[in-house]
């Protein structure tokens, strides 16, 4: 059955952007987004057991930029100062 949504301009650039990083039609996104909002509202999604699917909706959301995951914080900190101290001896 057709539905017309009417979005403002940057819910219609979340949707697309969506839509392109799953690979799906907008409408895809739509009716993925509904059954969500179906499952939550039913209690489904708390009640199904897995965490992932708790987390789903989170889950690859947060960019965290360019990291070396072979290194911990405390090693990039302390290359850090070690330039930096590196930089000052070069004066």
């Amino acid at each position: 059955m057709p539905l017309t949504v009417r979005l403002g301009a940057k819910g219609e650039r979340i949707l697309d952007a969506l839509a392109r990083r799953r690979g799906q039609s907008r409408s895809d996104v739509v009716r993925a987004a509904l059954a969500h909002f179906a499952a939550i509202e039913g209690g489904e999604v708390a009640g199904s057991g897995r965490p992932y699917d708790a987390w789903l909706d989170v889950i690859g959301v947060v960019n965290c930029g360019a990291r070396d995951p072979d290194r911990t914080t405390g090693d990039q900190f302390a290359e850090i100062i070690r330039r930096r101290s590196r930089a000052r001896r070069a004066r």
